[in-house]
């Protein structure tokens, strides 16, 4: 899926309600996109109990692009990310994997985490 057909996308499923999880994985080491990294989105429950909400990988341009229908239940959970890093660098590296939090309260809402990352750190924000 590609995110410059998003919004009309978007447009199509909106009858339906569903959020809208993307992230894009930039390489700065090289400027490129960071392609083909296993992403695993985890629902995290009150008790700490953690469940594989989503498995994927960025495409070609670093990009994942996924749309859930989340049920009253799922908009109180928390999820956490997880950026299988360090199979995209084969050097030497110290950052091997990246977690982060986050909520999904809106059940017609879209959530955009980019992040810039890099064998040995990683930038994240919160895009609107």
């Amino acid at each position: 899926n590609s995110l410059c057909c998003c919004k009309q996308k978007r447009e199509i499923i909106n009858r339906i309600i569903v959020a809208t999880f993307s992230s894009h994985l930039l390489d700065a080491t090289n400027g490129s996109h960071a392609a083909n990294v296993d992403v695993i989105i985890y629902q995290v429950y009150e008790s700490g109990e953690k469940k594989v909400f989503c498995e994927t990988k960025s495409d070609e341009g670093g990009r994942i692009l996924q749309e859930f229908e989340l049920s009253e239940d799922d908009c109180k959970c928390d999820y956490e990310m997880v950026c299988k890093t360090g199979n995209y660098f084969s050097e030497k590296k110290i950052v091997s994997e990246i977690n982060i939090k986050f909520k999904m309260e809106d059940q017609n809402k879209k959530y955009h985490i980019p992040i810039i990352i890099s064998k040995n750190s990683y930038t994240v924000w919160w895009s609107k």
